[in-house]
């Protein structure tokens, strides 16, 4: 069983490059199969279900184009509100998994479940980790977004202009995240084999 998901996840991190959706899915069905076959994993059941709901959540924001601009808007803020949903998402979900033991014990008091067995696991320092990463990739392409167009700030053009080709991060974003994608497919996989709590 875990082979098989190890390559699942090392088709879909290199299937990103070229179709996000597929692999947005790919998470969400890799998921699904995790906490199916780890329903007695109280840790394991939690992780799933926090990070299948902020992919749901911040898929349906796209797609449904929430908070959308009008399609004449500067690229600007086009751009900014992209790089603003990702950040907003993934500060969410690193904040949601740093209190997940803590909501944990709440759901399973609110089911009358025992507490005993949640605990910080290493799967969840190694998704915080994964999500760090992505805020950074979020932060430098909204700075790079702005520096870009200082002169739609109020700028002297003079001035902005020699910001103009700071295009790197905008240009490789996707690569970037893509990277980041592939880390996260593994340290979802380490559910399978390390939701277990970290040694002192």
């Amino acid at each position: 069983m875990k082979l098989l998901l190890a390559l699942h996840f090392t088709l879909l991190s290199v299937l990103y490059l070229d179709h996000p959706f597929l692999d947005r899915m790919g998470v969400i069905t890799a998921l699904v199969v995790i906490m199916i076959w780890y329903r007695e994993n109280v840790n394991a059941i939690h992780i799933c279900a926090i990070q299948l709901t902020i992919i749901t959540l911040e898929y349906s924001v796209f797609h449904f184009n929430v908070f959308g601009l009008n399609a004449d808007a500067l690229h600007l803020w086009k751009n900014t509100r992209i790089y603003t949903i990702h950040l907003i998402t993934d500060m969410v979900n690193f904040i949601v998994l740093a209190y997940r033991p803590v909501i944990s014990r709440a759901v399973q008091r609110v089911r009358n479940k025992p507490c005993g067995k949640v605990h910080f696991t290493i799967s969840d320092m190694s998704l915080m980790t994964v999500c760090l990463l992505f805020i950074v990739a979020d932060l430098l392409a909204m700075f790079e977004n702005f520096i870009r167009n200082l002169d739609y700030l109020g700028f002297d053009e003079e001035f902005a202009k020699q910001f103009w080709e700071w295009n790197w991060v905008f240009y490789n974003y996707p690569t970037i995240k893509s990277i980041i994608a592939g880390i996260e497919l593994w340290a979802i996989l380490s559910i399978t084999t390390h939701a277990k709590k970290p040694k002192p």
